[in-house]
């Protein structure tokens, strides 16, 4: 499946409906105990490759960043597109929250980790997106890429999509992948793309 095949599907949510979703408390459930197997092994692999540097695209309100907690006291850097998303927000020190289009990032520089958590499906072409994203991990860094798994039974539609985005995914060299179990019937995907050396 190309980019434009994956482009077709993916859901269209304005900035206006984002903002709208984010202030009614609908993405509240991020924080909550179901997801925290997802930010666990995410923090886990941040944890594990000794990351001083995390750049967390499609941040929310932070939840990742907290989930980190005081242990990690490297640079953090959140970008999200909703304002509403980060105005909530007290920073931790060594953190800095952008508001900015995935696809059009204000950035310079690379980072020990950068994470796409439950990103891929809203851009427009996820599998440039990932190659772009690249860009941003310094050598021997790491890219976090994380895909709910929903039940084919509950969402065809979604279960469609996300099966694009993991062939896709799994195409790119250096790609390890593993599945992730939480509470009741959710589980994601998790995809760990290192870059090496002189890449």
């Amino acid at each position: 499946m190309t980019d434009q095949d994956t482009a077709r599907q993916v859901p269209e949510t304005s900035r206006d409906e984002w903002e709208d979703q984010y202030r009614s408390g609908r993405w509240d459930y991020l924080a909550e105990r179901p997801e925290q197997a997802r930010y666990t092994a995410l923090c886990a692999r941040i944890e594990a490759a000794g990351a001083e540097s995390v750049l967390d695209i499609g941040c929310g309100t932070g939840v990742l960043r907290d989930c980190l907690g005081d242990r990690f006291r490297g640079r953090y850097v959140g970008v999200d597109w909703s304002h509403a998303a980060l105005a909530g927000r007290t920073r931790r020190p060594r953190e800095t929250l952008l508001c900015a289009d995935a696809s059009r990032l204000p950035l310079r520089g690379t980072f020990d980790a950068v994470v796409l958590s439950e990103v891929l499906y809203y851009l427009d072409e996820p599998l440039a997106a990932v190659r772009g994203m690249l860009d941003l991990v310094a050598p021997g860094g790491r890219l976090l890429i994380s895909l709910y798994q929903p039940p084919a039974d509950r969402h065809p539609g979604w279960h469609a999509l996300i099966g694009a985005l993991d062939r896709d995914v799994r195409s790119l060299a250096g790609t390890a992948h593993e599945l992730v179990t939480g509470a009741g019937r959710r589980s994601w995907r998790l995809y760990v793309l290192t870059k090496e050396a002189g890449r």
